[in-house]
């Protein structure tokens, strides 16, 4: 029986949805082009020719060993729902506009805020916007984990935590990921979320989640963990952990070396199969989704082992005392260390870079070479991946880079496979129109006018780096671009970005 099957018990059924999904591909009109590709068949639509939100009175049910999970989708409306009827006001400033309400939805919001939330669809990585209109593309991405495109809603959601701190959406998100992965069984997209957890504010969640992740993963606590969910395991001395973590640190490492002959502490060692179901148990809300009923779950306190508490608490006290001799005598030589005026929750393990997400998405890269839009979508996925792992090795960064250059090189063969594409599916439908009627489609057939990230992200890299000279020509390609097909609120982006790069220039010259 696997760590799982410990957890949940086998999972023996999976009845059917509380939607139909009418249509995988969705758009509203003259908008969706502007939506970024991740989300591109991630959109609840009420409707039009492309609705694919159709709620039925059914239930959807898990059963497992002595746990049944019943959800339902018949609630209040989804909060995510758009409707192709709502005017959505285009060309806001999102600095000018009041703020979404608590608990936001998108039939809610004002034309003006509707306008921003598509400024979001279009570029949601940016971490620029307010967390109520991210809340609403949540929403229904939790949609999605339940009952619609699991995987890509999950990558979505990680990268959409990688870049809002929000305290609530992040222990939002945990919990759906951590719980909807578990009763799905999928260790693989749980050790993806694990792996993810490369900033601080990615663990503003239950320590007892990250516990149950730990355990489905049979992962073993690192002194880190330790130190960081002190408080958890009922250590209340933590003036060393605060003012010496890196001294403690050593002192706790090794500990746990000196006490179990390993570098970390497996869960498993004290809790053991027998022992699962003797846990007491905690009602979790597993979506924050208002829409979707009987969300709830009972997870085990692992933290509450009397067997783990005390194994754990014995090493800090044990880690402490050592601390303490080692400070005291460091005090007497004059040797002592400066105090951290960090929290010790910022000392994170390294991210290591996910190769086989790396590799899968090489390989459609590598699929595409002779089809230019494909290829330019396969190149907006590798720079998303890279620059996440920019951190970790200089080489990623570089990676992104080239990759962002590449797609804007490519933008030509972008632009006439569009046309081509769009003729070629007119003249199929030839024998609808009359032949003037033909070649007046035939001549307003528009530029493929996407938001190209390329420019954005080579000009954020940039400005970062100080090559303010580099960013302005990035921003002057941009403006060149965008206004070649008619976008014309990209050209206005650009030009209020070139302004402050422009000025940031000018200070720096100034001050040398």
């Amino acid at each position: 029986m696997s760590i799982l099957d410990k957890l949940f018990g086998k999972k023996t059924t999976d009845q059917s949805s509380s939607l139909v999904s009418a249509n995988s591909t969705i758009a509203v009109p003259n908008k969706m082009l502007d939506v970024h590709p991740d989300l591109q068949n991630l959109l609840w639509v009420a409707d039009g020719p492309k609705r694919n939100y159709i709620p039925q009175n059914h239930d959807q049910v898990f059963e497992y060993d002595g746990i049944r999970i019943t959800f339902s989708s018949f609630s209040s409306q989804e909060p995510s729902l758009m409707s192709t009827r709502l005017p959505i006001q285009e060309g806001v400033n999102p600095q000018q506009i009041e703020r979404p309400p608590y608990f936001p939805t998108y039939a809610g919001l004002t034309a003006a805020q509707r306008g921003v939330y598509w400024k979001l669809l279009a570029d949601p990585y940016s971490g620029q916007f307010d967390i109520g209109y991210v809340f609403i593309l949540y929403y229904g991405l939790e949609r999605h984990l339940l009952e619609g495109r699991v995987e890509d809603a999950f990558h979505v959601i990680l990268k959409l935590r990688d870049v809002y701190d929000n305290a609530s959406f992040q222990s939002y998100s945990a919990c759906a990921i951590i719980l909807t992965c578990l009763f799905r069984q999928r260790s693989d997209l749980v050790e993806k979320f694990y792996q993810s957890l490369d900033k601080s504010h990615e663990f503003n969640f239950s320590d007892n989640l990250y516990l149950l992740c730990k355990t489905g993963l049979n992962l073993p606590l690192t002194a880190y963990d330790i130190m960081r969910m002190a408080k958890t395991f009922e250590f209340t001395r933590q003036n060393y952990i605060k003012k010496y973590p890196e001294l403690f640190h050593k002192g706790l490492t090794d500990a746990i070396q000196n006490g179990f002959g390993t570098d970390g502490l497996k869960i498993s060692k004290f809790i053991k199969q027998t022992e699962w179901r003797k846990l007491h148990k905690q009602t979790v809300l597993i979506f924050a989704n208002v829409s979707i009923r009987d969300k709830s779950i009972n997870v085990p306190l692992i933290s509450e082992s009397f067997k783990l508490k005390k194994a754990v608490y014995d090493l800090l006290e044990h880690a402490h005392e050592g601390v303490k001799k080692e400070l005291t005598q460091m005090r007497q030589e004059g040797t002592l260390p400066v105090e951290n005026k960090s929290k010790p929750d910022k000392v994170i393990e390294s991210l290591t870079i996910d190769s086989t997400q790396e590799k899968e998405l090489l390989r459609q890269y590598k699929s595409a070479h002779n089809n230019a839009m494909d290829r330019h979508f396969a190149l907006i996925a590798l720079q998303d991946f890279y620059y996440r792992y920019r951190a970790l090795d200089s080489r990623y960064l570089q990676m992104c880079i080239d990759y962002c250059n590449e797609d804007i090189t490519l933008l030509p063969q972008v632009q006439s496979q569009h046309v081509r594409e769009e003729r070629a599916n007119l003249l199929k439908l030839a024998s609808v129109y009359s032949k003037n009627e033909l070649a007046e489609r035939l001549a307003a057939i528009h530029a493929f006018n996407g938001n190209i990230p390329a420019f954005k992200r080579l000009a954020i890299i940039n400005e970062k780096s100080k090559d303010y000279a580099m960013a302005i020509d990035i921003c002057n390609q941009a403006i060149g671009y965008y206004t070649g097909i008619d976008m014309h609120n990209a050209v206005a982006e650009f030009q209020q970005r070139k302004q402050k790069l422009e000025a940031k220039a000018a200070t720096m010259h100034d001050i040398s």
